[in-house]
């Protein structure tokens, strides 16, 4: 397998992380609301997945990303995304960039949904907010 086969493979496995991610933060948002350290990793963990997924993915399109962008890039990695897909495919990135964001969006909402209806089923919900 050639490197940039490899490259693509690590980026999809890092675009696949960020979809598991999206799941994990939408179940945390019923399970434990107001738990300050946990949003904190969860963000940390949701930039670091899109800046490999930036590493891995413009070393398979054979473009070169300055490291000062790289750091930008951790911290604004929402916008950054959307930016670079369009660099990198014009108009066909905007349009990847908008079916993902709402793919990611959807993930959180139904996670959120799937973890809501299965505490409320057991009980869990209700003995833990409404004691």
């Amino acid at each position: 397998m050639n490197r940039h086969a490899n490259d693509a493979k690590q980026s999809r496995r890092f675009a696949i992380g960020l979809y598991v991610m999206a799941a994990v933060w939408g179940a945390m948002q019923v399970s434990s609301p107001d738990h300050g350290d946990l949003f904190l990793i969860a963000s940390l963990l949701f930039a670091g997945l899109a800046s490999g997924w930036l590493a891995f993915d413009s070393k398979a399109q054979g473009i070169k990303i300055l490291p000062i962008l790289q750091m930008v890039y951790f911290f604004l990695w929402p916008i950054g995304a959307g930016v670079y897909l369009v660099y990198r495919s014009g108009v066909r990135g905007l349009l990847t960039f908008l079916v993902h964001a709402f793919g990611i969006c959807m993930t959180i909402v139904i996670s959120f949904y799937v973890t809501l209806y299965g505490l409320h089923l057991t009980g869990l919900l209700d003995e833990a907010f409404y004691q």
